[in-house]
């Protein structure tokens, strides 16, 4: 069927990451995944499907916290740092040694006819929300949960660095409301 994604065509999918996670807002399940969520979810269909893939950001990498909500071990993430994803696709089409293998998955018609110029299947963000979301399946498995409340250890460290930085050791005066009418 045209338009549908077909798993067992490449086993090497690039993903216009920028352009998939806006199709997935509009199209995809009542709650749509923010970025860390639908790369774990990728994450799982891609470990099903046998796929190598690559997800393509616009911007810059990630730093601190989020670089780590980011992170994985079965993606490969790239970022476009001053240019943008697209200049980072086609440079990476560009590359191939054996474009036959490679899936294009973006709605970018730039992306698109540079990817069939170089022999490369695409696909339309559609069919792969289709393919990750699709009708009765079960969620990608979750990390393990944290009770309420609780924080990641990672952000410990930055709280108790960002607390000694603004704390001027001087005892705190209850608040009455009319603090700012006195200076």
């Amino acid at each position: 069927m045209p338009g549908e994604y077909n798993a067992g065509v490449a086993n090497i999918v690039i993903i216009d990451g920028n352009n998939l996670l806006h199709a997935v807002r509009s199209l995809g399940p009542t709650r749509p995944p923010g970025r860390e969520r639908l790369v774990k979810i990728i994450e799982h269909w891609a470990a099903q499907h046998g796929h190598q893939v690559t997800l393509v950001f616009d911007g810059p990498a990630p730093t601190g916290p989020f670089a780590g909500q980011m992170h994985s071990d079965r993606l490969e993430m790239m970022f476009s740092g001053q240019r943008t994803a697209d200049d980072c696709i086609v440079e990476r089409l560009n590359g191939l040694r054996n474009p036959d293998r490679v899936q294009v998955v973006s709605d970018d018609t730039a992306i698109r006819h540079a990817a069939r110029e170089r022999r490369c299947r695409t696909v339309a963000t559609t069919a792969l929300i289709a393919a990750l979301f699709p009708p009765g399946s079960k969620p990608a498995p979750k990390e393990k949960a944290r009770p309420p409340g609780e924080k990641p250890s990672e952000f410990e460290s930055e709280k108790e660095k960002w607390l000694e930085a603004f704390d001027d050791h001087a005892p705190e005066a209850p608040f009455d409301g009319f603090d700012a009418m006195q200076h």
